[in-house]
């Protein structure tokens, strides 16, 4: 079994645990806070779009979304949420890319490597989006009760749990997967693009000489 396995694959199982390492520390030390001060601010700027009324507002305070809304007394409490459940999951992405060997990437893996941080970057905007609207939807008792017609407060409450459970985990790897597959493609298609070489048209030698009308008298 081991044997018949790409010795590509080989290379990345044996890279991974490394990688992830990498991927850990760097999420801790550098990566934490900035990306989900941007997530965040990518967050409010999609939700305030689609709100008929301006009114909501997101900040990121020590690792927290804090989440305001100008239509809600002062005297309510202010909700908020660890930005940890929405945003960890680069390291998995980070992960992925850190392992995968040379032999697996395409001339421009750093151009797919950007647009796969960028496709998870929105995912994890919708998600916290999702987040976001289930708190209005379910969590600010009779107002929410009063403001969100219960069909409403049921989509919103599936499309957040999804990524909860689902979603937030597969995407990385999915991300991952497309971007090799596109490089193998790529590498697939250079040598039917090449032209083809070696072919010769059949012409007359210059020698070549039509047979005399009188030959065939007796």
């Amino acid at each position: 079994m081991q044997d018949r396995l790409d010795p590509r694959i080989k290379t990345l199982l044996v890279r991974l645990p490394l990688s992830a390492v990498l991927a850990i520390l760097l999420w801790f030390v550098v990566l934490n806070h900035p990306w989900g001060g941007l997530v965040t601010r990518a967050g409010e700027w999609w939700i305030r779009a689609a709100e008929r009324t301006k009114v909501t507002r997101l900040a990121f305070d020590d690792g927290l979304v804090v989440v305001e809304r100008a239509d809600l007394s002062s005297r309510s409490e202010i909700p908020a949420f660890s930005a940890a459940p929405i945003t960890a999951n680069l390291v998995l992405l980070l992960a992925l890319l850190f392992a995968t060997p040379p032999a697996l990437r395409a001339s421009a893996w750093p151009a797919r490597a950007a647009a796969a941080l960028g496709a998870l970057l929105l995912t994890q905007v919708l998600h916290l989006s999702f987040t976001v609207q289930t708190l209005y939807a379910m969590q600010l008792g009779a107002w929410s009760a009063a403001s969100w017609p219960r069909w409403q407060r049921e989509v919103v409450a599936t499309a957040r749990y999804f990524f909860d459970i689902i979603g937030k985990y597969a995407v990385p790897f999915v991300f991952w997967v497309i971007t090799l597959r596109l490089g193998e493609e790529d590498e697939a298609a250079k040598p039917n693009a090449a032209p083809a070489k070696g072919r010769r048209t059949k012409k007359k030698g210059p020698d070549y000489a039509a047979p005399d009308p009188g030959s065939g008298r007796s």
